[in-house]
């Protein structure tokens, strides 16, 4: 299809050359001296007139007739045009046959016109005489490529608006789960912040500081399609030092990433849900908790492995939000890396555990 568009005038004057020269290279042998003493230059102005009509007529049917009343069923209308159109072109046929052709005829004896004339054969279907025969024929296959033709391309038109609609429903769609995603992260962190207020800490001030730079990557850095690496793993490390200066004695956090991070982008926002879900899930105040964070790049394969406790009072179970943060990683997943990635999630002997890997082989790195 890509083809046929780029060549399309190319293919035209091709085929509008072909067409034009056919019946010069299909006269019989035998009446070919005939036609050059009868004056060949009067035949090739009629022929080129008739040939100059159904050009016309080509594209007649293809821009409007078809598109606008076959594919429309409106059948009637076509048939009309049709019908009027094949009359137009009888009537032209034959005053081009009187005009130029025949006259020159007549210095010759009855014998050889008639020869000339009536001479048939199944091979030179494209004889231009009986002019009748020759506008049928013509005249039917200028409408069936005309309208095949028109059928192809509004099929083309049906397809790309169907994947231009696709296209802008996932768009859509992706900008609805960010907007899921931001919301839930900003009430969670200014619950953390308004803890530590109330508890007079000398780190409130910081955290304010820490959550304007989270605001700003979300607001100006996320909304584009790609993000680096690095970006994203920034965002991680200045929101997992904001959940830090709530954590009690007992807790722990571990973040590690190894491996060539600056030479790829990824979808923003990707990773969050995962982390916000360890801390709202895999501390306790009362009892020892570690959550472990480790991010790996090898080659072009990225691993993100997320684990942490699930504590009695913390029940995954009944945290709706958290299932729908993980829905929403789901989708984005499988929207922007079909089948090039994997999702595990594990959550079994007091524990929940995720481990996602990423093939990052079709990702443009960064320069």
């Amino acid at each position: 299809m890509k083809f046929l568009k780029r060549y399309s005038i190319w293919l035209h004057i091709i085929g509008w050359i072909v067409f034009v020269i056919m019946p010069f290279l299909t006269i019989p042998n035998g009446n070919f001296n005939a036609f050059r003493q009868a004056n060949f230059q009067s035949f090739v102005i009629s022929q080129l007139i008739n040939d100059i009509m159904l050009i016309a007529i080509f594209y007649f049917n293809l821009n409007f007739l078809t598109p606008t009343l076959f594919i429309r069923k409106n059948i009637a209308a076509f048939v009309s045009y049709m019908v009027a159109i094949f009359i137009l072109m009888l009537l032209l046929n034959k005053f081009t046959f009187d005009t130029f052709v025949k006259p020159n005829f007549q210095r010759f004896p009855r014998s050889d016109i008639q020869v000339f004339q009536h001479r048939e054969s199944p091979r030179f279907l494209f004889i231009p005489f009986p002019f009748f025969f020759r506008t049928t024929l013509s005249f039917s296959l200028v409408i069936l490529a005309s309208s095949l033709l028109a059928l192809i391309k509004e099929h083309g038109i049906h397809k790309e608006e169907k994947q231009q609609i696709a296209l802008e429903k996932t768009a859509a769609e992706l900008a609805v789960l960010k907007l899921q995603i931001s919301p839930h992260f900003l009430f969670n962190t200014l619950n953390n912040i308004r803890w530590l207020a109330r508890q007079k800490s000398d780190k409130t001030e910081d955290s304010v500081v820490k959550l304007s730079q989270l605001l700003r990557y979300m607001i100006y850095q996320a909304k584009n399609d790609k993000v680096s690496l690095t970006q994203e793993i920034n965002y991680l490390k200045n929101y997992i030092e904001l959940q830090k200066m709530r954590l009690a004695e007992k807790n722990e956090v571990r973040f590690t990433y190894v491996g060539d991070i600056k030479q790829w982008n990824i979808e923003p926002l990707l990773f969050i849900p995962f982390v916000e879900n360890a801390f709202k899930y895999g501390l306790h105040s009362q009892q020892e908790s570690l959550i472990e964070i480790i991010l790996k790049v090898e080659g072009s394969t990225l691993n993100l492995f997320v684990k942490n406790p699930v504590f009695a009072n913390n029940s995954l179970s009944d945290a709706e939000d958290s299932g729908i943060g993980i829905q929403n990683v789901e989708k984005r997943l499988m929207l922007h890396y079909p089948e090039r990635h994997e999702l595990n999630i594990v959550n079994i002997g007091g524990y929940f555990s995720i481990d996602l890997t990423i093939i990052l082989t079709d990702v443009e790195p960064t320069e």
